[in-house]
């Protein structure tokens, strides 16, 4: 089983190139690391607690590979890892990085409010954009989302013929 986390801060195309990548890959399930039913009044602290308890809970029971998109801090990708080796899982972080101006931009299909533009240089100091535990950085401003799906799916390919990822 492999998990592909899709990493990044707001607006780096985290769930729109989630999406695509496991769309390539046979069997493999989305998983949109936002639904996590935290309460819209809830701290950032609450809100990221719901969310990996969530997915922590799809890895326990995921019949297959999955993509994940979601940022993290190296606290969160600590829990990933091992929620995946409890299952003996190779996990596989992707960070998707685009320059800070392109994430501030209105992309996709929606405007940023003013807290998420606020929240994305945040992300950007606190290093969600280039953390020592990803295995690819990779810079997608020039590449539209299935380009960026198609750079993922070659590396995991890569790092499987690899052998054993860390755990």
């Amino acid at each position: 089983m492999d998990l592909i986390c899709i990493n990044g801060p707001i607006n780096s195309g985290k769930s729109t190139v989630g999406r695509r990548l496991a769309g390539l890959l046979p069997g493999a399930v989305f998983v949109e690391g936002d639904n996590h039913g935290a309460p819209d009044e809830a701290d950032l602290d609450t809100v990221i607690a719901i969310a990996l308890a969530r997915i922590e809970g799809l890895i326990a029971s995921a019949g297959g590979d999955l993509v994940i998109a979601y940022p993290l801090r190296p606290q969160d990708y600590a829990r990933l890892a091992s929620a995946a080796g409890r299952r003996g899982a190779r996990l596989f972080v992707a960070t998707l990085a685009p320059p800070m101006a392109v994430a501030l931009a209105d992309r996709g299909g929606r405007p940023l409010s003013a807290a998420e533009r606020d929240r994305i240089v945040e992300m950007y100091a606190e290093g969600y954009a280039d953390p020592a535990f990803s295995d690819l950085v990779l810079d997608n401003a020039g590449l539209t989302p299935e380009q960026t799906a198609a750079v993922l799916a070659e590396a995991l390919r890569r790092a499987i013929d690899r052998g054993p990822a860390r755990r």
